[in-house]
């Protein structure tokens, strides 16, 4: 069919005027397409669940679709014009080179030749060879089906573009919903917290800016320099003694295992601790402020507490 296509039109192409404007009427909606492919391709990475830790944050869901719809209506003028630059490259040279020839393999063998060199430059920049080509190939391919179709039926651009525009949604919310379906079954390899005996929280925990907690295994705890987290906190840290007891996770309001550290006469001090990293080597993580916007701090065992009680 795409051979087809392609060498019908090719046949027509025997006027002067026709001769002038094929260059542009070799691939109506080709960068409508790769501009809704790119929308889709980009919800697909921002669906997929990483391997690391999130340390909290809650992707996906009404808030990812939400974010696309946001972040899609900003980024459409630049993936347009990412579409233009594509198809000047890619899909016109592909489809104008059919017409001229008579041979849609044409079309095939300019897609395969820009995307080796595309492809060459990505490698240089330090990409895999074959993944490179298999990835920009792959891209080309929709609009030069699309555009070839477009062409056999004599199809205008606009129908193109609605039909696109239409297509583009349809394709995210079935994305959206086969990630999710497929992360429910299990089928990607999801990082898991550690659970952590009692005892396993008891030693030193460090902060990258110096911050100390110490937890004895009585149950009292030493903190030094530890910023608080509390609104209106403007950067006070706070430096004392308390107490500190293990908790468990609560699935209902999304909060890990971890710990409360109860530190009195220190204001907006945040109690609640909560574990990431591996049973090998524990961490104990806090948000500053909102997880979408805060600041993460992370405090990593650097050994056991000291023998001695903390009241000294």
């Amino acid at each position: 069919m795409f051979k087809q296509g392609v060498g019908a039109v090719a046949r027509t192409a025997c006027g002067p005027e026709e001769e002038q404007d094929s260059w542009w009427s070799s691939a109506p909606g080709a960068e409508v397409v790769f501009a809704g492919e790119a929308i889709v391709a980009l919800t697909v990475l921002a669906a997929l669940p990483g391997s690391g830790d999130s340390y909290g944050q809650n992707g996906g869901g009404a808030g990812l679709l939400f974010g696309f719809v946001i972040v899609s209506g900003l980024s459409i003028p630049v993936l347009l014009g990412l579409g233009f630059l594509h198809a000047v490259v890619f899909t016109r040279p592909a489809l104008a080179l059919a017409r001229r020839t008579g041979r849609g393999a044409a079309a095939v063998v300019w897609l395969l030749s820009a995307s080796a060199a595309a492809a060459l430059a990505a490698w240089c920049a330090g990409a895999p060879y074959a993944t490179a080509l298999a990835w920009i190939a792959g891209a080309g391919l929709p609009p030069l089906l699309v555009a070839s179709l477009a062409l056999r039926l004599g199809t205008r651009t606009g129908a193109v573009v609605a039909r696109t525009g239409v297509a583009t949604p349809v394709l995210v919310l079935v994305a959206l919903a086969t990630v999710s379906g497929m992360s429910d079954a299990g089928a990607f390899d999801t990082y898991e917290p550690p659970s952590l005996e009692r005892a396993a929280y008891v030693g030193e925990w460090r902060g990258e800016d110096n911050e100390v907690i110490r937890l004895h295994e009585g149950g009292e705890a030493a903190v030094e320099r530890v910023k608080a987290s509390g609104f209106g906190a403007n950067g006070a840290s706070c430096t004392g003694t308390g107490t500190w007891t293990a908790r468990a996770e609560d699935p209902r309001y999304g909060t890990r295992a971890g710990v409360e550290i109860d530190v009195p006469g220190c204001s907006r001090w945040g109690e609640t601790w909560q574990v990431s990293g591996t049973a090998a080597r524990p961490e104990l993580f806090q948000w500053i402020g909102d997880p979408d916007t805060g600041g993460l701090r992370i405090l990593r065992r650097t050994g056991t507490a000291a023998a001695t009680h903390p009241h000294g």
